[in-house]
């Protein structure tokens, strides 16, 4: 059998993952179990990775919003 290739690498977040969770959940008062931790900073690196397109998507400077939405 062959071998899977690597998974493509993910690059460094632009922020500490561990820090933003402790910070915002102390902020919000919503403590997370020791034991949950983990998977919620995981979880966090992974909503990155699936926001990170939109969010390094170029826009124009002089770009305006629309007033309304209509699909």
């Amino acid at each position: 059998m062959s071998e899977s290739p690597p998974p493509p690498s993910t690059p460094a977040l632009p922020f500490d993952v561990a820090g933003y969770v402790e910070a915002v959940s102390a902020a919000i008062g919503l403590p997370i179990p020791e034991e949950t931790r983990d998977g919620v900073i995981d979880n966090f690196e992974r909503i990155w990775q699936v926001a990170r397109p939109v969010v390094e998507f170029p826009l124009p400077d002089d770009l305006e919003t629309a007033p309304t939405f209509e699909p």
